[in-house]
């Protein structure tokens, strides 16, 4: 798991969900030394770290620079246009954002996952 969010919130975050026995060590943040980090590193370091492919990696996300750099590196890319103004539905202005980044698939959230899980993996 990655986010542009300073990683010990994102450690925080992730252990008040319940979810960080999914990622053991494997949470990724923004670092103290902001000015040597980017998303694409990240993304690079996740791949080699793990020995991955890029076709192995999901990123999700509602902004034009991660949904870019998931895409250069092969992976498959959610985006989430959700509109926080409104609590329910698609900002439309962030779907055609995203699509422009070139996000295969647009969500407004993930209250569907059942829906999302077929998308992503349709034999299973």
């Amino acid at each position: 798991m990655a986010s542009g969010t300073d990683e010990e919130y994102v450690v925080k975050e992730a252990n008040l969900l319940g979810i960080t026995k999914f990622f053991d060590d494997k949470i990724y943040g923004a670092q103290d030394d902001y000015k040597n980090f980017s998303k694409a590193d990240v993304i690079k370091q996740i791949i080699n770290k793990h020995n991955l492919e890029g076709y192995e990696l999901i990123g999700f996300g509602d902004g034009f620079v991660e949904v870019e750099n998931v895409k250069k590196a092969g992976g498959l890319a959610v985006g989430v246009a959700s509109d926080e103004e409104n609590q329910v539905g698609i900002n439309e202005w962030k779907r055609k954002r995203l699509i422009e980044a070139g996000a295969d698939i647009i969500i407004p959230d993930f209250k569907k996952t059942e829906l999302l899980e077929k998308l992503i993996f349709p034999e299973e």
